[in-house]
């Protein structure tokens, strides 16, 4: 009957210790973490009631986590806290939740939010096994999924890679790049004028590579600290492939 915390923030984590151990007494010990990692362990030796998981912190991320802990107990149920309710989060969390079975009970709800809202979605989660959802996110759980390339692929074009890279980064024919490249713009740019009296012009107007970023930084798609963990990515995978395109065989023209 435990609640498990996962939270590298120490003044956060007292603070939904304190909570939760004075609002859900009868559920106990509150158990904790400060990192995806130990949260993972603790969870599947544990099998708390309830694990209530900040997204962004050190190593892996909330998101990440839940997707090991509900692999390895898919009865689990998930509060998801955080400061940082980017789409790319919450596009992330859909994908996994409709990978389980039966489909986990979860919440989502931002900081922000005053302490009675918080303590309603977890009694909800935990002891309802309902979903709830913030209001404030509402339409962002209802947008077009994206695949995993398609998430991917935004922080390629966000680092400026070529479809020729990207091709090459995710084994695909520069032909298979460039078709999964037009239904992310599809997904992405709802409102674009293809199909109207302004779709000559747009074409010639705007680049839309750089038109897919802009809408992917507007609706949270893409954040700087995930930015920053697919660049270090990057920058290995670069220096491997530079040094394999140095000993390959020059292209048949």
């Amino acid at each position: 009957m435990a609640i498990l915390i996962a939270e590298d923030n120490v003044a956060q984590r007292a603070y939904l210790r304190e909570l939760l151990g004075r609002e859900f007494g009868s559920y106990s010990p509150i158990l904790e973490a400060a990192d995806g990692e130990t949260v993972i362990k603790l969870a599947l030796a544990e099998r708390p009631q309830l694990c209530v998981l900040d997204i962004q912190m050190p190593g892996l991320s909330g998101v990440k986590a839940a997707k090991a802990i509900w692999k390895g107990f898919p009865e689990a149920r998930i509060i998801f806290w955080t400061q940082f309710p980017h789409e790319i989060y919450i596009n992330e969390i859909r994908k996994i939740v409709r990978s389980v079975q039966p489909p986990p009970a979860y919440g989502f709800i931002d900081k922000n939010n005053p302490e009675n809202r918080f303590l309603r979605f977890v009694a909800a989660v935990l002891e309802d096994g309902a979903d709830m959802i913030d209001p404030n996110f509402k339409d962002a759980f209802t947008q077009p999924l994206l695949t995993d390339f398609e998430a991917e692929a935004l922080y390629y074009l966000a680092l400026g890679l070529s479809n020729w890279a990207i091709a090459r980064k995710c084994h695909l024919s520069l032909r298979g790049v460039e078709s999964r490249l037009t239904t992310l713009y599809e997904k992405l740019l709802v409102t674009d004028a293809a199909g109207t009296p302004d779709e000559s012009y747009d074409k010639l107007a705007f680049n839309i590579r750089t038109r897919a970023y802009f809408e992917a930084l507007r609706r949270g798609l893409i954040n700087q600290d995930e930015l920053e963990k697919a660049r270090a990515d990057l920058e290995t995978w670069l220096e491997k492939d530079r040094k394999k395109f140095a000993v390959e065989p020059p292209a048949k023209s």
